[in-house]
């Protein structure tokens, strides 16, 4: 019981950074005063990696859009930190 709520942490952590950069896209939009950071930025993309895909659909601020994309975005990086989970802690279980 206890590696599947590690796994559900992790898998919560990757959709809550997900939340966090899209929040962060609303509040500094280029109709507001809080300008982008750029590293903040780049944390962000290595962060949630799966957010480059919005590069390609490039969704309209605020619009239904923007939220359905970075719905899927976050499911795929909790996906993402899920497998990184997984793949860590069958590694540090084998012995050397």
């Amino acid at each position: 019981m206890g590696a599947f709520r590690r796994l559900f942490r992790a898998a919560r952590f990757g959709f809550a950074i997900a939340a966090a950069f899209a929040c962060y896209q609303l509040l500094t939009d280029s109709q507001s005063p809080i300008s982008r950071n750029s590293l903040l930025m780049m944390v962000f993309i290595v962060l949630c990696p799966p957010s480059l895909l919005s590069v390609a659909f490039d969704p309209e601020l605020g619009a239904k859009n923007f939220y359905a994309i970075w719905t899927v975005i976050g499911m795929m990086n909790a996906a993402l930190y899920a497998t990184i989970r997984v793949f860590l802690s069958k590694r540090l279980q084998r012995p050397d």
